[in-house]
């Protein structure tokens, strides 16, 4: 893709303004100062006095200039204070990706801001109990907390908790057991909904004969439990053996004109869907959520193996500008749908609505996403309408 002059030039100077530096747990903020004169005072001119006496030869004074008082102009800041949190021993490198999508996004909707970065390296209630009391120390009052649903009730015994505005970028309401105790809270969940791609996908596969194929990740087991209440014919749960399947591939009745589920990473999708291929299965459809909707797939597999793959999308719409600034910058957002969660965050935190994104609803404390479902095609993802 082509860049004009003219558009680098911004993004380099927007760059040299919001200089951002990414260290561990320590606060890095960045202020951008408006500067504005005070009013100018105006001096009335100095008359002079004549006096009542003898009639003298009045000289007529020069007009006296106006003085103008010039005084240094005091600044005035304008800033929008924000605090990213996360454990960085399970999160790293997406918290990282997250702080890079910020600042790009922020760039290019050319808002200041203050960005302070909070590493609570693994996550537990204490620490997060004591990066919350930082938050406050600090005086952020808009949060995004890159956390997992574990230890999540303990943001109740936080004191005043409810002075800050929480987004969650990571977790889905409906994934929450006891929600009530969360919803008095100034809190707003911001993942995709699995458990809609998944009852999209298979009510497009339309097929009673449904098997699952997952593995022992922990986005597999995730995946595993949204499924699990479906009526599946087939279950497997996929083991690390160097990618050879053949044993319960070739030769399973049970997979015969079937729909398969796939809950893999793309990495073991990719082996199995090559596998497939080679044994010549006679399988229907082969579906997938979000968790395949990645452009690995046309490097990893090949168009035969891919024919019958349906991946299901809740990554929305966006400007050309901000895919740009991302592209410049080595950033994912058209793939990853936790950079494009973050956005979805800030937009809110700063502007307290999401109207941005034409294609999204805040319903009831939660981002709801669309639901695409696309075939995957010889070099592209190709929408089904």
């Amino acid at each position: 893709m082509k860049y004009s002059k003219k558009m680098i030039y911004n993004i380099m100077i927007h760059l040299s303004l919001y200089l951002f530096l990414f260290v561990g747990c320590t606060s890095v903020q960045q202020k951008v100062i408006i500067v504005q004169p005070k009013t100018i005072k105006k001096v009335e001119p100095i008359i002079p006095k004549i006096e009542d006496k003898e009639p003298i030869e009045i000289i007529e004074e020069k007009e006296t200039k106006e003085i103008i008082s010039v005084l240094e102009p005091e600044p005035v800041v304008i800033s929008n204070e924000l605090a990213i949190i996360f454990p960085s021993a399970t999160i790293g490198k997406y918290a990282l990706e997250a702080v890079n999508t910020i600042n790009a996004y922020l760039l290019y909707k050319d808002t200041p801001f203050t960005l302070t970065v909070l590493d609570m390296i693994t996550q537990n209630k204490k620490n997060i109990l004591n990066i919350f009391e930082k938050v406050k120390e600090k005086d952020i009052h808009k949060v995004i907390a890159m956390i997992t649903k574990d230890n999540l009730s303990i943001l109740n015994d936080i004191e005043n908790i409810e002075n800050i505005e929480i987004y969650l970028p990571l977790i889905n309401k409906n994934e929450i057991e006891d929600i009530e105790q969360l919803l008095n809270l100034n809190i707003v969940f911001g993942a995709i909904d699995y458990q809609a791609q998944f009852d999209k996908l298979i009510k497009y596969a339309d097929s009673s004969s449904l098997v699952e194929l997952y593995d022992n990740s922990a986005i597999g087991n995730t995946l595993h439990n949204y499924v699990k209440s479906n009526d599946i014919k087939y279950i497997k749960k996929v083991d690390d053996n160097n990618g050879r399947y053949k044993f319960f591939l070739k030769n399973n009745k049970k997979l015969n004109r079937s729909v398969i589920l796939l809950n893999t990473p793309i990495v073991k999708s990719s082996i199995l869907l090559s596998a497939i291929t080679v044994e010549d299965l006679n399988i229907d459809k082969i579906i997938s959520t979000q968790l395949n909707y990645t452009p690995l797939l046309f490097s990893l597999t090949q168009k035969q193996d891919r024919k019958k793959l349906i991946v299901a999308n809740s990554i929305g719409k966006l400007p050309l500008d901000l895919e740009e600034y991302n592209q410049l910058i080595g950033n994912n957002i058209l793939y990853s749908w936790v950079n494009y969660s973050a956005i979805v965050g800030i937009e809110y935190l700063l502007s307290g609505n999401i109207d941005f994104f034409t294609d999204l609803i805040l319903e009831k404390n939660q981002i709801i996403y669309p639901v695409k479902l696309y075939n995957v095609g010889d070099y592209s993802f190709e929408l089904i309408k």
